[in-house]
């Protein structure tokens, strides 16, 4: 017993607070009532020291000095967690919630996997230069749509549109080339040009109760 008190008590002389002065490399030069030291950051140190912080330092003769942890800091400096490798967070069972008034995320490639993906936005804007997407079904629900481009393609094996209303403005060419043509009106069709031609190789039928030519 006399030995464990011992222990304990030669490990809580090895604790000590200062203040950082210096940063060399990966090391700092803490001040403390003892003197200086140049300790690490322990991995257990989440948060990143910086100058004129308060910290608690662990002192070892043999294994080093490590900074604990970051007690106190009286600069506007925003708290960063700085890892040398990769980080890994993982949630059992349970959310993992993450709340700010900004989120940046930052990263040569961000890559997010997930069975059911849900965003919620009052508004959204994305500037990508290259989207390319892959999925079996898209739908969208959408009070109004709004397309500017230079040039749109479509391909597809079928292509269904339903309106109540349809208008199309072209200033120069409109052109379709198709295998067969079926327009069908329920009530007027009207065709109107300055010059129309209607051309056929082979036989032109124009059937009608009456027909007014001229």
């Amino acid at each position: 017993m006399e030995k464990a008190m011992r222990t304990f008590e030669c490990e809580q002389h090895n604790l000590t607070r200062g203040r950082v002065k210096v940063k060399e490399d990966s090391f700092y030069w803490v001040e403390t009532p003892r003197g200086l030291y140049r300790a690490g950051k322990a991995v257990s140190c989440l948060i990143e020291p910086c100058i004129h912080d308060m910290v608690l330092l662990s002192l070892s003769s043999t294994d080093g000095s490590y900074i604990l942890s970051v007690l106190e800091r009286n600069s506007d400096h925003n708290p960063e967690i700085v890892l040398d490798e990769g980080l890994s967070i993982k949630v059992n069972k349970g959310t993992l919630d993450l709340s700010a008034e900004t989120v940046n995320l930052a990263g040569s490639h961000i890559t997010m996997a997930s069975k059911e993906l849900d965003l919620h936005s009052s508004r959204a804007k994305a500037f990508i230069a290259d989207v390319s997407v892959v999925g079996r079904t898209f739908q969208a629900h959408m009070e109004a749509v709004k397309i500017v481009a230079n040039t749109v393609s479509n391909i597809a094996d079928r292509i269904i549109q339903r309106a109540r209303q349809s208008y199309r403005l072209i200033e120069d060419l409109d052109q379709i080339k198709a295998g067969r043509i079926s327009s069908i009106a329920q009530g007027v069709l009207f065709m109107k040009g300055k010059r129309s031609s209607l051309m056929a190789e082979k036989k032109v039928k124009i059937d009608g109760e009456k027909i007014h030519l001229g």
